[in-house]
This record gives C-alpha cells, sequence and structure tokens, in this order.
C-alpha cells in the first residue's frame, strides 16, 4: 500500500452510511456497529488487502477498491443482502443506504499514519449513497458506463 501514497488512482468506492444511527442510544450503535463490520468484513474477505482501504466514518463506512471495478458491486450487494438476513431475524432493524462511484481518487497518509483517500472518487460515492433509500445501492452515471460493458449480468 506505501507504494501507492500520494499517487492518482481511479478506483470504485462503495459509501455506505446507517441511517438514524445518531439517533440511537449509545448501547444500540454499539451493537449495530458491531454487525455492520462484520458484514463488511465478510463481503472483502476475498479481496487482497493491497487492493482496498477501509475508512470507517463513524455511521458507515468508506470502501475503496483499486483492482477489479465490479467487486464494488459485488461487496454492495453482499453486504445488503446479510442486512436483508439480519431484519429478517432480528428484532433490531439495521437501514443502510449504498452508493458506488468510479473515479479518481489520491492515496495518502491520514493524521494517524493510516493510509486514506482524497478526491472526486470519494466525494461523489457520498453524494450518490444520500439520494439511496434504506437498504437501496444506487451508482453513479462513470460506475455503470464502465461496468455495464463488462458483462450482461453486471448490466
Amino acid at each position: 500500500m506505501r507504494e501507492r501514497i500520494n499517487k492518482t488512482s481511479i478506483c470504485s468506492v462503495v459509501f455506505l452510511d446507517i441511517i438514524d444511527y445518531s439517533k440511537m442510544s449509545v448501547l444500540d450503535q454499539s451493537d449495530i456497529k458491531e454487525h455492520f463490520n462484520a458484514l463488511i468484513n465478510e463481503a472483502i474477505k476475498d479481496v487482497a488487502q493491497n487492493d482496498r482501504i477501509i475508512l470507517d466514518t463513524g455511521d458507515g463506512a468508506a470502501i475503496s477498491l483499486l483492482g477489479a471495478p465490479e467487486e464494488a458491486l459485488f461487496i454492495s450487494m453482499t453486504i445488503r443482502d446479510g442486512i436483508l438476513k439480519h431484519n429478517r431475524q432480528s428484532a433490531q432493524q439495521l437501514f443502510v443506504r449504498i452508493g458506488i462511484n468510479l473515479g479518481p481518487v489520491r492515496v495518502v497518509t491520514d493524521i494517524n499514519g493510516q493510509p486514506n483517500v482524497i478526491g472526486d472518487g470519494i466525494n461523489v460515492a457520498q453524494r450518490v449513497m444520500s439520494f439511496a433509500e434504506p437498504n437501496q445501492i444506487l451508482v453513479s452515471r462513470s460506475y455503470y458506463e464502465v461496468t455495464s460493458r463488462l458483462t450482461k449480468e453486471i448490466t
């Protein structure tokens, strides 16, 4: 990952936000966030560590994927399906908005010395996410334009 620091890359960014997180009690926030993190970890387990940067946003996460663009869709669907399964089996419901974008980011070192990403790639992913309904995945035009040419299944 260090070789990517201060270099601009085109990557897919999955931006996730837990709806009404700040309205929850601290105990509920802790429980929901633990389950949310477990869903993310399960979804990204097959993505090489050098091909991803995960940022905790407090009430969600941003997953930057520096490899194959279709990974963002598969990860998002895995997380969404895990949420829907959780909601069928639990009294504590989880609602998440998910946005995906493909765009330029620069890998930088954050205040804690950890890799971070800045740029339009992550900013647009957050904006796309803000239009999603609960447990819906929305993608940007740039992401759609690239991935729709990969296979009919992805389109």
